[in-house]
Formats: structure tokens, C-alpha cells, sequence
């Protein structure tokens, strides 16, 4: 059993096996048409229209 403040034995079994690679989406940018990798990923929930995906460096408010 993990101690307080220590992760237990799943927890670092999964934190190690994670990929940490940065690949293409199947999402489009609604700005500039482009496709999308993960790391760059914005999703945006519009109401009535549902999602919309951007370039974190495209979206703005307002």
C-alpha cells in the first residue's frame, strides 16, 4: 500500500507507459482549415452548433 504522498504502484505503472507523443488529430481547424496535432488541440463547445476544434494560438474571446 502507498504510503501518504506517494503514488501507488498502478498509478506509476500507468504515468511510465504513457505516450507522450505528439501526433495529427482527425480534427480540422475552423479557422484556418489546417488538420490539428494533440498538443495543439482547442475544443470549443458552441451552442447550437456542438463542437468546434481550433489551434490553441487561433481561438480568441471576443
Amino acid at each position: 500500500m502507498a504510503k501518504k504522498g506517494e503514488l501507488s504502484k498502478t498509478a506509476r505503472a500507468s504515468l511510465a507507459q504513457r505516450d507522450d507523443k505528439d501526433h495529427i488529430t482527425g480534427r480540422i481547424c475552423a479557422r484556418c482549415g489546417e488538420p490539428i496535432n494533440l498538443k495543439e488541440l482547442f475544443p470549443v463547445k458552441v451552442l447550437g452548433q456542438g463542437m468546434n476544434y481550433y489551434h490553441k494560438n487561433h481561438y480568441t474571446l471576443g
